[in-house]
């Protein structure tokens, strides 16, 4: 989808997380974002590239940090949120208009790598190209940190269950998944599967642990009940999956 169908409006609206950077300016992360920054493990003067920065949240904690950030996304609407987001915070540079298929950096000078909720927006030889960047601008130990949605397998066979239970709560939900948001159906160009995505980083030389992991399961849903059984559906196996919609990755260069 073109890069101006990601609009202000887009993620201060229908991007996930929006509440919470309304309510805080983006001084609080979503869980899936809390849980990237956990998982990259970003120590004081570390060298950093969030790729595809949206509203910068995840950049201006990785700062907080003590690391040196470099913010970039593709869409000019990000850009400016991002900067409205990050504003003064030392340690940060950018925010970019940059492409994720052509990195603005040099061959091995960063220590992590970022890439939330950026896979499923890119074509297949999109993404391609920009995990064989990410592996050119890595240093030796430095790592790449993914976190993508939906997970395939829940589209394909944990959601048409859930539709059935919450038509029977007195609730219509689409066929297609991707219709309850808007937008999505033409965004979303390359959704993955854990093992489509193991595959995809192998293929451009990284060594991956690839799972699934919940992570801002039922944040909407009002009956603490009906929370609870998503939750230990998503998180409990063999039920998650096909019912955890969240994928994590963490990778090094392999070789």
């Amino acid at each position: 989808m073109p890069d101006a169908a990601y609009t202000r409006s887009y993620y201060l609206t229908v991007c996930g997380g929006h509440e919470l950077w309304r309510a805080s300016r983006g001084a609080r992360l979503p869980r899936r974002l809390s849980r990237v920054l956990e998982l990259a493990a970003i120590a004081p003067g570390e060298r950093v590239l969030d790729v595809g920065a949206g509203r910068g949240e995840l950049a201006r904690a990785a700062t907080a940090l003590g690391a040196r950030v470099l913010a970039l996304d593709s869409s000019l609407d990000a850009v400016a949120l991002s900067r409205e987001t990050l504003g003064a915070s030392r340690g940060a540079s950018g925010p970019l208009l940059a492409c994720a298929t052509r990195l603005p950096v040099g061959d091995g000078s960063l220590d992590v790598v970022l890439m939330t909720d950026v896979v499923e927006h890119l074509t297949p030889a999109e993404l391609a190209a920009a995990l064989r960047e990410a592996r050119r601008a890595l240093a030796p130990g430095g790592r790449l940190v993914v976190h993508t949605l939906p997970n395939l397998w829940y589209y394909r066979f944990g959601y048409p269950l859930y539709r059935l239970v919450m038509r029977a709560r007195g609730t219509t939900l689409p066929r297609d998944p991707r219709a309850r948001v808007p937008g999505m159906r033409e965004m979303h160009v390359n959704e993955q599967s854990p093992r489509s995505l193991r595959a995809a980083l192998a293929g451009a030389g990284l060594a991956a642990r690839v799972w699934l992991e919940p992570a801002d399961v039922g944040e909407h849903e009002p009956s603490a009940f009906v929370r609870g059984v998503e939750r230990f559906l998503a998180s409990t196996p063999p039920f998650r999956l096909v019912f955890c919609d969240d994928i994590f990755a963490v990778a090094r260069r392999a070789g």
